[in-house]
């Protein structure tokens, strides 16, 4: 048994999930409202005869109690099974020699620079010589409890006082030296990095301090100072004050993203609470990924300046890639079928007054940033309409040019009817018939495959893949997924199954982790060989473990043949999504014998078509699998 099951098995789902919301009893389940939206009616679910919860309402998600932790707080894979573990008292494997030392920097790592931001904020709070520093923070509107809930420091305008401080409290100059808080030049001669700074802490999604960035008081340069990257410390991977907006961000569905870091401060003590800054880095699709289970919607409140239009392109860019949830099939030139991804999210962007930053906007007048927020303009139209205006449109060039600036955006959503209605939008304003517009975005799209060579081409399998199931179908599913991606969407073309659908008929949340990786891998890799590496990169130790664990188990066996892959892919990716939806129709039984018990005629109604839906697609499945399966002895 595997310390993941061994977690499950000792920790009951309805006692984690009752602890961060009210559970009602309702015949052998349990409702709640939603914790991951708003709604008056209950359509959160909790089935403990197979530990899983679900939710019937907007969210339309659901999973085991990890998916839920993980949705909840924000953690890694990794992280919520120490936290369950922990819960459950289960020792968790013990690490070895390197891994050890690993989680032991870490942690020394960690310790150091809260020491570090603590002895910066006594610095600013309790020291003459923070009096200057004081004084801007007064200037900029922060009160003292802001500054404090925030850790926001000063850094004295000397040498070594930080380290001789931080000595004395028990830490050694290489452990100083590794966080970043010293610097070595190249005559050997050590020294604080920060110096007569106004000190912000840098903290993780978990609240840990995890680096600095220092504000000049006066003229110099750099203005900012930011920790170098250090194991803790990645200007990517990091989102100033996510830590204290990811409530927030989840009540309203919506993260604000802004550049600096009293553009934070200042809005979240006034009461506008779910804003992060990138930290002088474009957004990235790490910092999407922080985002994602936690926003339906990003607003870029970025400058209106070239730069910030600029930052806007790169993030509207990412986000549609790190956001992604459709599934759109494309014929590859090896005549396979290479699936992309197309933003389901939304983005919108909020332009500021000229000369304003957020927080002097929140801080002179909170209505008008409110009422700046809900009337953001979809990214599309924004850049439809700021690219159409620096444009040449009286030369065939310059219309070209606006083109090929938006249309990649165009394409990308994943809706027939915004494409359509953008074309339009952008063939108006550029004054060309939309047909044309139709075709260039085909030109553009076939040059960006001849640029990037033929998609993941099936390999034949080579020795080592067993023919029998050696593993349980959901876990040799997903083996032979991450080992023949390319073959694997080709089996999901031919059953018309979703890369979604397909997510979330799994039962282990590592396999959701994991399908979804491969997922997004897909486009970059060059043949399927190259796709283990590539996911479990994408995937926090634990969950990578897993996936070279299930690698080496589907090994041993006689070689298969694409078509064997192809075959068995189909035929388990059917069988997958047949158990879930007869397990959603038990389950969806119960809210149906719920709602007719209470006399809710409207929701009786609606569960009713629930019903038929799924109904609908097990028949669908029964006809695709019974076609297949003829198809496939024709062949043979």
């Amino acid at each position: 048994m595997s310390v993941v099951d061994d977690v499950k098995q000792r920790i009951d789902i309805v006692d984690v999930i009752g602890s961060y919301v009210h559970l009602q009893k309702a015949g052998q389940n349990y409702k709640a409202l939603c914790p991951f939206h708003r709604e008056k009616t209950p359509s959160f679910v909790v089935f403990p005869e197979t530990q899983t919860w679900h939710c019937f309402g907007a969210c339309g998600t659901g999973g085991d109690v990890f998916t839920f932790i993980m949705k909840h707080e924000g953690l890694e894979f990794g992280d919520a099974l120490r936290m369950l573990a922990d819960r459950a008292g289960v020792a968790l494997e013990p690490l070895d020699e390197e891994a050890k030392a690993r989680r032991e920097k870490v942690d020394q790592l960690r310790e150091v620079n809260l020491a570090a931001a603590r002895f910066f904020q006594r610095m600013l709070l309790a020291t003459e010589s923070g009096t200057p520093a004081r004084e801007y923070l007064k200037r900029r509107g922060l009160t003292k409890e802001t500054v404090q809930r925030f850790l926001i420091g000063y850094a004295p305008d000397a040498w070594h006082d930080c380290e001789q401080a931080l000595k004395e409290a028990g830490y050694g100059q290489d452990l100083l030296l590794e966080a970043g808080l010293l610097v070595r030049n190249q005559r050997g001669t050590v020294y604080d990095r920060f110096r007569d700074r106004v000190m912000f802490a840098i903290r993780d999604p978990q609240g840990h301090v995890v680096g600095f960035a220092g504000r000049v008081l006066g003229d110099e340069v750099p203005k900012y100072l930011n920790t170098p990257q250090t194991p803790l410390f990645d200007k990517g991977r990091l989102l100033y004050g996510l830590d204290l907006a990811r409530e927030a961000i989840r009540e309203t569905g919506t993260a604000i993203v802004v550049e600096g870091y009293m553009d934070v401060v200042v809005p979240y003590q006034e009461g506008v609470r779910n804003l992060v800054a990138v930290m002088g880095t474009a957004l990235t699709e790490d910092h999407v990924a922080l985002l994602r289970p936690i926003a339906d919607r990003v607003v870029f409140a970025l400058d209106p300046d070239t730069a910030g239009l600029q930052a806007t392109e790169r993030g509207a860019e990412v986000a549609q890639q790190a956001m992604a949830h459709e599934t759109v099939p494309v014929p590859t030139a090896s005549g396979l079928v290479r699936y992309e991804t197309h933003l389901k999210g939304e983005i919108r962007v909020l332009t500021l007054p000229d000369g304003l930053d957020p927080d002097e906007l929140v801080l002179r007048d909170r209505a008008v940033w409110d009422q700046l927020v809900r009337d953001a303009k979809p990214v599309v139209e924004h850049l439809i309409e700021v690219t159409v205006a620096d444009a040449d449109l009286g030369s065939a060039r310059g219309k070209r040019e606006a083109a090929d600036k938006v249309l990649p955006l165009i394409e990308g959503l994943g809706s027939p009817v915004e494409r359509h209605h953008y074309r339009q939008m952008l063939a108006r304003a550029v004054r060309v018939d939309e047909r044309t517009l139709v075709e260039e975005a085909r030109r553009l799209r076939d040059a960006t495959r001849r640029r990037e060579g033929p998609g993941p081409a099936g390999q034949p399998a080579t020795r080592g893949v067993s023919r029998e199931p050696a593993i349980d179908l959901e876990s040799r599913a997903v083996a032979l997924l991450v080992r023949y991606p390319s073959l694997a969407m080709d089996a999901l073309d031919q059953t018309g199954i979703s890369v979604e659908a397909l997510i979330e008929s799994l039962r282990d949340s590592r396999h959701r982790l994991i399908c979804r990786a491969v997922w997004n891998v897909l486009p970059e890799i060059v043949d399927d060989a190259d796709a283990l590496a590539r996911t479990r990169e994408r995937l926090d130790t634990q969950v990578g473990a897993h996936v070279q664990s299930l690698h080496s188990r589907l090994q041993g066996g006689p070689p298969l043949s694409p078509d064997m892959v192809r075959e068995d892919l189909i035929k388990s990716t059917i069988r997958l999504r047949q158990k879930h939806l007869a397990q959603r129709m038990h389950d969806i039984e119960f809210l149906l014998s719920d709602a007719t018990a209470t006399g809710e005629l409207e929701r009786v109604a609606e569960i009713s078509a629930w019903i038929d839906q799924g109904r609908a697609e097990l028949r669908l499945l029964h006809q695709r699998a019974h076609a297949l399966s003829l198809s496939g002895s024709s062949r043979r």
